[in-house]
């Protein structure tokens, strides 16, 4: 789903660049996305080296930009598997989720879930605008959640 988003929004961002005869990168992006990007050092020639990656990148179709872009596989296959350190009852509000693999999440939601028991083995995945749900794999529940460390 992810990498279906991310080639509609290029495909959308690039069509009218696309459309004139001579399509440049340049004015696809605001003054401050070209200056913090570092394009701003590149030489014309390298400069048309990027536009014509771009154009063959962007007239790809969906299915191949899935299959071939190396930052879509990993936005969308982040996946951790751990357990929830000791004892576990669930969360009420704001909760930090210490795992056994050292890493420690928190929800700032004001949900409510009970849930009594030991070691508890959770899943967290990344959504494709980048947050982070976290769910209990006996159970199913989900909560949005945060990494803190």
């Amino acid at each position: 789903m992810f990498r279906h988003c991310i080639a509609l929004l290029l495909a959308l961002v690039t069509l009218p660049a696309f459309t004139a005869d001579d399509p440049d990168i340049r004015e696809l992006m605001t003054a401050e996305e070209f200056t913090a990007s570092g394009l701003s050092r590149l030489s014309n020639e390298e400069f048309d080296i990027v536009n014509r990656w771009l154009m063959r990148y962007s007239s790809q179709t969906v299915d191949e930009i899935n299959s071939t872009s190396p930052a879509a596989e990993e936005i969308d296959s982040y996946t951790i598997r751990s357990r929830i350190d000791g004892e576990f009852t669930g969360w009420n509000g704001p909760t930090r989720f210490p795992l056994k693999n050292g890493q420690v999440w928190e929800t700032n939601s004001t949900r409510h879930y009970s849930y009594p028991g030991t070691d508890p083995e959770v899943e967290i995945t990344r959504n494709w605008i980048g947050s982070y749900r976290m769910r209990l794999l006996d159970t199913g529940k989900s909560i949005n959640v945060k990494q803190i460390r």
